[in-house]
């Protein structure tokens, strides 16, 4: 179990991530047990992703159940937060960073936690108003570029890798969660 002092603290130092100060990294703490209770933040998460999710079909016209979409999606979410760091398992032994594997993981998870947020303001704000594509999607397309930036930020601050590999990273992720939500799409 984690508690509510390691929780805000995993926040805490993902949003000083958030704003390139690599003392976010001095919240985390180096340990297999901090690695496996940095995945409460899926839980954390979890609401936040249910609502995108439940925005995202809002309107859509399919004859499939709201069940196996539940069910489809739920299986997705797990897989969407263990099939990344077990690959990054491997690259990290590949690239010679083992020894950061475990910090890395335990950053981008309590990251993944405020990705989500920016990911809900954004669905939320754009819900309320009837906007048209031409604010819709350069704020969409901002909030993309804000995680992915994010996202290379963790990996060169936390692996201590250049900005090339870090680039590497993050299109692995995306290629890995192109993967998942094409399964999805197949199933639903």
């Amino acid at each position: 179990m984690i508690t509510t002092r390691e929780a805000l603290e995993g926040l805490y130092g993902a949003w000083r991530l958030a704003r390139n100060d690599r003392l976010g990294m001095a919240l985390f703490a180096d340990t297999h047990e901090a690695f496996w209770r940095s995945f409460w933040a899926a839980a954390i998460a979890a609401p936040g992703y249910a609502i995108l999710v439940a925005i995202h079909l809002d309107g859509v016209e399919d004859s499939t159940s709201s069940e196996r979409i539940v069910i489809v999606q739920a299986i997705a979410y797990v897989c969407g937060w263990t099939a990344f760091p077990l690959a990054m398992h491997f690259v990290a032994d590949a690239i010679d960073r083992s020894e950061n594997f475990v910090r890395y993981i335990i950053a981008n998870n309590w990251a993944t936690v405020l990705q989500v947020g920016l990911y809900l303001v954004v669905a939320a704000l754009l819900a309320m108003g009837d906007f048209p594509n031409a604010v819709a999607v350069p704020v969409s397309l901002g909030a993309h570029v804000a995680v992915i930036v994010y996202q290379w930020n963790v990996a060169r601050i936390a692996l201590e890798i250049g900005g090339r590999a870090a680039a590497a990273i993050v299109f692995l992720d995306f290629v890995i969660s192109l993967l998942i939500n094409s399964i999805v799409r197949a199933m639903v």
